[in-house]
């Protein structure tokens, strides 16, 4: 089927519609309007569509980002339609707007995305060898759509340097000896659970090169059948991660379990040179 995919960039106020009215029907009410969208095309901005057989199936918006003197392409909204996820659409989407970025001079790509949301991890930190050592706690507020409600919108904070190569072979080191920070265990119901308390304190301190941090492998089975776990989940992984980010460490990718969860690896920032 991904052969039969193209991605094209979207201009006309007619193509504009088509990915508004497919942004509507993923997000609901937090679909961005359609002149919002015909604007920032516009004025700098990126919108790309995935078609297949000329059907709209997936879309990506950006626009220029500018922090700390540093101007880069944010990644704002990705989405597919649901008949076509998890078949590579989205990285297809990733790679065009990596084409664009080095045509039109960027070397940066930013984004955010839920932290417990395994399949956005792996197509961050295995499929495009991105990297994130920034945690922001509930960024928009409440969010009302299918995948956000009933969790603190908390978000990671993902770089993707377009010509950088990432030390693939010293990473692959460091998860070999990486051990887990916390381990895990199933409930009753056969749900992953962190087997750790209120005791992980963020003053604690960590030394050694890389640690394995399990999330769920299905955050939202989690949050339909027990949301106090998923509440669970959300806040032991903000306390965590905010405390690793903070003593210099980032994940630099994912490490696939057979189920129930997968882990983030985090390694070091001076082994990296990030």
């Amino acid at each position: 089927m991904l052969e039969q995919v193209h991605i094209r960039k979207v201009m006309t106020p007619i193509e504009i519609a088509e990915v508004q009215k497919l942004n509507a029907e993923i997000w609901g009410s937090q679909a961005i309007p359609s002149h919002q969208l015909l604007a920032a095309v516009q004025n700098g901005g990126l919108v790309l569509g995935a078609y297949l057989e000329e059907k709209l199936i997936g879309f990506n918006y950006c626009f220029v980002g500018y922090h700390d003197r540093e101007i880069y392409l944010h990644s704002h909204m990705i989405g597919v339609k649901k008949a076509y996820r998890e078949q590579g659409v989205g990285e297809l989407l990733k790679h065009a707007q990596q084409e664009y970025a080095k045509e039109n001079g960027f070397q940066l790509v930013r984004w955010l995305f839920e932290p417990l949301e395994v399949s956005l991890a792996n197509l961050a930190f295995l499929k495009l060898n991105a990297f994130s050592y920034q945690y922001e706690n509930d960024y928009y507020g409440a969010l009302q759509d299918d995948f956000n409600e009933g969790l603190p919108s908390d978000r990671l904070v993902v770089e993707w340097w377009i010509e950088r190569e990432q030390m693939a072979d010293s990473i692959d080191e460091l998860e070999e000896i990486a051990d887990e920070i916390v381990p895990w265990t199933l409930t009753v119901d056969g749900l992953p659970v962190l087997d750790v308390d209120n005791t992980f304190q963020m003053e604690q301190s960590f030394h050694q090169d890389a640690y394995l941090l399990p999330i769920p492998q299905y955050l939202q089975k989690v949050k339909v059948e027990s949301p106090k776990l998923a509440e669970d989940w959300r806040y032991k992984i903000r306390t965590i991660l905010t405390t690793l980010f903070n003593q210099d460490y980032a994940i630099v990718r994912v490490k696939k379990q057979p189920e129930y969860v997968h882990s983030y690896l985090l390694v070091r920032r001076s082994l990296l040179a990030l």
